[in-house]
């Protein structure tokens, strides 16, 4: 019996053993949440009746999503890593939210970066807000409290230390009825000398771009396209102030702010657009139209200046070309195609016509207006 025992007690103490050091490694396991961290939150707020907010301790018991995260900033940066977090839409389902009844969604950091997501992104890509970066238990301070993961999309989308996520239930429908040149339509407007990362060159603001404008709706996306195809929006009330579009310099034309850190910029802009306006730059538009040639000279398809800025119904439209001097011609939308931009060595951007059409040449074109 005392050997029956004592094997007992033996077997017993063994088994005490092997819990006692397996609990240990589960606790070891578990990772200690810092309070601080996980008290932080994020307010959700915008086209509701009143803002919301929610916790990353919250966010964290929502159903967590892991990502191989790669991302490439807009000067050609690589940036990898691995994530964890909840989707967006479970965030704000958590906070009583369908993310299917809003038209954007504006991502905010601290630092006062934003970013407008729209209905086309939220449909094709899993947004993510990561709480945790390589497998550390929470993100350090420059990310925090959360940080938006846009897998398939340029850096420009990948927000740090979001804190605000703004919902909009209607964005106005552009309706593009101006085309203009965006150097002729700045003429006159003292450049900025903005000092960014060292470099200190000519920058135009855009409240100055909008005033020439004949209707800016508030409420509207601000959309910018760069030559290689990459297109990103923004609430127009959001680019109003202090927000420019530096126009010599590396990477010129691109978007330039006090909350916009390098990497995040659209460079080498193409055009953008307001609800009613576009401008472009003919150097960098090329990239997306190619060029048509009409007799011996090469030049941009105006026709496809128009299409590619979001102009619609070209063909039912009459049009009217102005030039800086203040001389015009009106053109149905059927002949824009037998017309081209040339951009010529002085600076200007003449209109010339296929041979025998008899419209009146341009010197250097404005704008083209729908009328």
């Amino acid at each position: 019996m005392l050997l029956k025992s004592g094997k007992g007690i033996y077997l017993y103490l063994v088994l005490l053993l092997i819990w006692i050091t397996l609990t240990g490694c589960a606790q070891q396991n578990t990772p200690t949440r810092n309070p601080e961290y996980e008290s932080q939150n994020v307010i959700v707020e915008g086209d509701i009746d009143q803002p919301k907010e929610i916790t990353v301790g919250e966010m964290r018991a929502l159903p967590q999503q892991k990502l191989d995260a790669s991302l490439t900033r807009t000067t050609g940066l690589l940036e990898e890593f691995k994530a964890t977090g909840p989707e967006v839409k479970d965030v704000l389902e958590h906070a009583g939210i369908n993310y299917q009844d809003y038209k954007g969604i504006g991502f905010a950091g601290k630092d006062d970066y934003y970013c407008l997501v729209t209905p086309e992104i939220m449909a094709e890509r899993q947004l993510i807000l990561a709480l945790t970066i390589d497998g550390q238990s929470e993100l350090p301070d420059e990310l925090r409290p959360a940080r938006l993961c846009v897998q398939g999309e340029f850096g420009p989308y990948w927000v740090k230390m979001v804190d605000r996520i703004i919902l909009y239930k209607e964005i106005p429908e552009k309706d593009i009825n101006s085309v203009w040149v965006f150097k002729n339509l700045a003429e006159g407007i003292e450049p900025y000398q903005y000092e960014y990362y060292g470099s200190k060159d000519d920058a135009i603001e855009l409240a100055q771009i909008f005033s020439r404008f004949d209707n800016v709706n508030s409420k509207a996306f601000f959309t910018m396209k760069s030559s290689d195809g990459f297109k990103k929006n923004e609430a127009i009330n959001m680019v109003s102030q202090r927000y420019y579009i530096k126009v010599t310099g590396e990477g010129a034309p691109m978007n330039m702010a006090p909350n916009i850190k390098l990497g995040m910029n659209v460079m080498h802009i193409a055009w953008f657009s307001t609800n009613a306006d576009a401008a472009f730059f003919p150097e960098e538009i090329v990239e997306l139209t190619g060029q048509q040639q009409i007799e011996a000279q090469k030049g941009i398809s105006l026709r496809a200046i128009l299409e590619e800025v979001g102009l619609t119904d070209i063909d039912n439209k009459q049009f009217e070309l102005v030039g800086t001097d203040g001389n015009s011609v009106k053109v149905s939308g059927q002949d824009l195609n037998k017309g081209i931009l040339l951009t010529q060595d002085d600076g200007s951007y003449p209109v010339v016509w296929t041979e025998g059409e008899g419209l009146s040449l341009i010197d250097n074109l404005m704008r083209i207006r729908s009328v």
